[in-house]
């Protein structure tokens, strides 16, 4: 305990002297959640092997499915089409039957207007990386971001994970054993938790992931409760979709910088 207690002090002393926020575990994890090899290749300009160590949500949300994967998956984009839009619509349209495939709640098109959004996330951080190549960070901010054992990251990206797979599970007002069915509203992919405390981040750095998804939901929706009731208007009308431009626009370009000094 005193040594995990003396890696993190040295973590959150390199993470400002490197320019990072308290919120740096969430804001990598919201864009790690669907990246692929393909999309590290084309907007990093990196080939990685399959064992390249970036963890990412597993888009199969079927019962006892992984939740989270310690690799970057192949998503075996239609190379037929030279454009990575239509890339990725392909790889939605493939997949729009499939009931417990990515996001639980979102519709087709919901899933299309999630793609792109991360998308320009990436694109963002593709900026932010190049400009790091020129002016890199230091390495001891690099070891402790890549760190993912002892830092706030894969413990933010497997509470996303368990938020995608059963909206509003932190709420609160959990409706029961997930097997009962999803509950019925949609999950507001860039909604954090609301409570960025130390006192919650430790409680979530401890929290044992592990188990089946029937025990982690119990003990999540008990220990790690957020109030996060993970609600979205669905994109039936322009209305709703004003609203949806209005939070993919208001989200803070800084998280982008963030997440190309962990790439």
């Amino acid at each position: 305990e005193l040594l995990a207690l003396k890696i993190n002090k040295q973590w959150y002393q390199r993470r400002v002297r490197g320019g990072m926020k308290q919120n740096y575990g969430i804001a990598i994890a919201h864009r790690l959640h669907s990246l692929t090899v393909e999309d590290i290749a084309y907007y990093f300009g990196v080939t990685v092997p399959a064992d390249n160590g970036i963890p990412t949500i597993n888009l199969d949300m079927r019962p006892e499915a992984q939740r989270v994967l310690p690799n970057a998956p192949r998503a075996s984009y239609d190379e037929g089409f030279s454009s990575i839009g239509m890339k990725h619509l392909d790889n939605i349209l493939r997949h729009m039957d499939e009931k417990k495939w990515s996001i639980i709640n979102y519709n087709t098109i919901e899933k299309i207007a999630h793609t792109f959004h991360m998308s320009e996330l990436w694109s963002r951080g593709s900026y932010y990386y190049r400009l790091l190549e020129n002016t890199p960070v230091a390495e001891e901010m690099c070891e402790c971001v890549r760190d993912i054992g002892n830092n706030d990251i894969l413990p933010e990206l497997e509470l996303l994970a368990l938020k995608i797979k059963f909206p509003g599970i932190t709420s609160g007002a959990a409706p029961g054993r997930p097997n009962n069915g999803a509950w019925p509203i949609n999950y507001a992919y860039n909604q954090p938790h609301n409570d960025n405390s130390i006192e919650y981040r430790r409680v979530l750095r401890d929290f044992d992931f592990g188990g089946s998804d029937e025990d982690v939901f119990d003990r999540a929706s008990e220990e790690l409760e957020d109030h996060d009731e993970s609600e979205c208007d669905h994109l039936d009308s322009e209305r709703n979709w004003a609203n949806w431009r209005s939070g993919f626009k208001a989200m803070d370009d800084y998280d982008n910088y963030q997440f190309a000094v962990y790439m």
